[in-house]
């Protein structure tokens, strides 16, 4: 099982955190979507538009039991889809149509989130312990 990530799992000890074990990725692109920012937050989210692309990490090789994790993780504000990057099948957490009232209308970009904002991330999410059980 594949991963494209877009956002925080893009940093390797942010998905070691969440998936239990440290992964090298791939840079690819995802056409058809655009990353936005999460009001009030230091993470992202995408949705579907025309046109657009958003440049994530493709992990390859993850387990069913680490996708569990990597579902509680996102939490129902997002939607794991399944997407072909030329042939070769990943997930993505997409945006769930229930939640789109989260999304600010400014694009968010991997180099805004300075490492004090990765490391107040990190210590501010209330779902690390959830991962755990």
């Amino acid at each position: 099982m594949n991963l494209f990530a877009y956002g925080t799992l893009m940093w390797p000890e942010v998905l070691e955190s969440v998936a239990g074990r440290r992964m090298a990725g791939t840079r690819v692109v995802l056409e058809g979507y655009t990353r936005l920012r999460v009001k009030g937050q230091h993470y992202p989210v995408v949705v579907p538009s025309d046109g657009d692309s958003v440049e994530g990490t493709l992990y390859t090789g993850l387990t069913p039991a680490e996708f569990q994790c990597l579902d509680r993780f996102e939490g129902v504000e997002y939607e794991r889809i399944e997407i072909d990057f030329d042939g070769t099948a990943a997930f993505v957490y997409v945006l769930s149509g229930d939640w789109t009232s989260i999304a600010a209308s400014e694009p968010w970009n991997p180099e805004d989130l300075r490492p004090e904002h990765l490391a107040a991330f990190c210590s501010e999410y209330k779902g690390w312990r959830d991962l755990q059980s």
